[in-house]
């Protein structure tokens, strides 16, 4: 009885006494897809990927001859008998079988969960409807990598062709590309002579759709900036399957499954730093790279530009590199010296599709002293209602230039705060900082005395003297709520007070946090808990402002 490709090559990986991880190392083949093919999970794979693995194991002719028969098989069962697997588009000649996927990534880490997702999700999906799967992320999170890493493992489901095109929907001096355009190269890449492609929109769309149908194929459509460029690019029928990429978030595309990418976790950044620049030239030196891909919010794309950095100065050091970046303005100089391909570039590519009432809500938002904030909060450093700042912040978590961690609170990337007050210092008149930062305190203040009117009467009066201009737009209704919002904005009180120096109001605010802390035994405000999160350090500063 024949064996299926998986339970051979786990009997020649036994045989030959290897481990998976040291299987993979050997040929190339990551260690994941080695497990999925073992367990059957996942059925045979390419050819080529196949010799690789047969290379590494050294088989003999015979066995070597066996495994790579096993990848044009499909079995019924794990030990079942083997069946020739039917093309999915048989009786019908397709038209181009190639690969037009770009390299894959070859120090590619992290992402375990999100490639799970994706490839777990495909095969199962293509067969029973259109697949389609967005991927969106800030600005140097690394969503074309993860896609085209994503679109190699996935290659061996799609036999009948996989395609690459990249929409330049944020790509320096090039306009994003038309429907129109897209799948006129798409038609070529097929295979479709330049005489037969249809003149209108309408009619290439229904060509490229009659391509797909009833054939397997991965399409791969990168750098796009609105679902009208890539609606017409859909397929109609089951079998194919699109990933598109984003920085946005594209809710108009029905029934796609949506991927977002994150920053990567701490492990994972450092050991893409490491792959960089080299794991001879970060051996003995892990704290310092730890304090690098902090700084750097544990954005690939930054960490990448660090680490090569690093990988073409042989006199540098990995403690002066970190030296080097804990200055905001430095860093963020330091990571635009790769020009079109640097995170400045990339992130003034997000700030021009925003509108002129995003753009200066973003720029203000480079002049926040705390560390998260709410709608109110903006809604004074703006000058703007709370309604209209919701909806330009909420326009910002959707292009991926804010995150919104927690419902209704709003933290900006630290590399992206660094390039927000480097805008602000740029288009902004000293004047008008000045005066985006009163009305922020002066807001904080009003609020602050509101809560603690709620709580200890006697504090806010005796402190606050002459009552601000401008009202409170926060709603306390009772002593839970006022408690609520003094535990939430506490380190952000305190940031402004350390901010705005002697000002009267500043003082103020100081004045009550150190008074508001003082009792804190006494009342139900849990500013203790507030201050073991880290932020007592900020308070001398503040005190001294009375």
């Amino acid at each position: 009885m024949l064996r299926n490709f998986g339970a051979l090559l786990r009997a020649h990986r036994l045989s030959a006494g290897l481990t998976q991880e040291e299987l993979a190392e050997a040929s190339g083949v990551s260690a994941r897809t080695i497990s999925l093919l073992e367990t059957g999970r996942r059925d045979a794979p390419r050819l080529a990927s196949a010799r690789l693995l047969a290379q590494a194991l050294s088989l003999r002719d015979d066995d070597r001859a066996a495994l790579l028969d096993a990848t044009t098989r499909r079995v019924v069962g794990f030990e079942g008998e083997h069946q020739r697997v039917k093309p999915a588009n048989a009786g019908v000649a397709p038209h181009y079988n190639g690969s037009f996927l770009p390299r894959d990534v070859p120090d590619f880490v992290g992402r375990a969960g999100e490639l799970d997702r994706l490839v777990e999700y495909a095969p199962a999906a293509s067969e029973g409807v259109a697949a389609v799967t967005t991927i969106d992320g800030m600005a140097g999170v690394g969503k074309s990598a993860f896609a085209v890493h994503a679109a190699h493992m996935l290659a061996e489901h799609y036999p009948d062709g996989q395609f690459f095109y990249d929409l330049h929907g944020f790509s320096p001096n090039r306009d994003p590309v038309d429907a129109a355009t897209a799948l006129e190269a798409l038609l070529r890449m097929a295979g479709l002579p330049d005489g037969q492609i249809p003149a209108s929109l309408d009619g290439r769309s229904a060509a490229w759709r009659s391509m797909l149908a009833g054939r397997r194929i991965l399409v791969l459509l990168d750098n796009v900036v609105s679902p009208s460029q890539i609606l017409p690019l859909l397929p109609g029928t089951p079998g194919s399957h699109v990933i598109i990429t984003s920085r946005r978030r594209l809710a108009a595309v029905d029934g796609a499954t949506p991927i977002s990418l994150g920053p990567l976790r701490s492990a994972e950044a450092l050991a893409l730093f490491a792959a960089v620049a080299g794991h001879d030239r970060v051996a003995g030196q892990l704290d310092g790279v730890a304090e690098i891909v902090r700084l750097f919010g544990y954005l690939p794309l930054a960490i990448r530009i660090a680490a090569a950095r690093l990988l073409h100065r042989p006199t540098w050091t990995v403690t002066g590199l970190a030296e080097r970046m804990r200055d905001g303005g430095y860093r963020l100089s330091e990571l635009d010296s790769e020009g079109d391909r640097g995170m400045v570039a990339a992130l003034t590519l997000s700030g021009r599709l925003l509108n002129a009432d995003q753009l200066r809500l973003f720029t203000l938002l480079g002049l926040y002293p705390g560390v998260d904030f709410d709608v109110h909060s903006i809604a004074a450093l703006a000058d703007i209602a709370p309604r209209r700042s919701e909806v330009l912040l909420d326009g910002l978590v959707g292009d991926h230039l804010l995150m919104e961690p927690v419902a209704g609170r709003y933290v900006l990337h630290e590399l992206v705060r660094d390039y927000a007050r480097t805008l602000a210092m740029q288009t902004e008149s000293p004047e008008s900082r000045a005066a985006a930062v009163a009305r922020l305190l002066e807001h904080q203040v009003s609020t602050a005395c509101a809560a603690v009117e709620l709580i200890m009467p006697e504090l806010c009066g005796a402190q606050a003297g002459k009552p601000g201009t401008r009202r409170t737009t926060v709603e306390l209704r009772d002593k839970n709520s006022a408690t609520s919002w003094l535990d939430t904005e506490y380190p952000n009180l305190v940031a402004s007070a350390n901010h705005s120096g002697r000002t009267g109001r500043a003082k103020t605010l100081a004045s009550i946090l150190e008074r508001l802390i003082s009792v804190t035994a006494e009342t139900t405000v849990r500013c203790r808990a507030t201050r073991s999160r880290g932020y007592q350090g900020l308070m001398p500063a503040a005190a001294h402002h009375r």
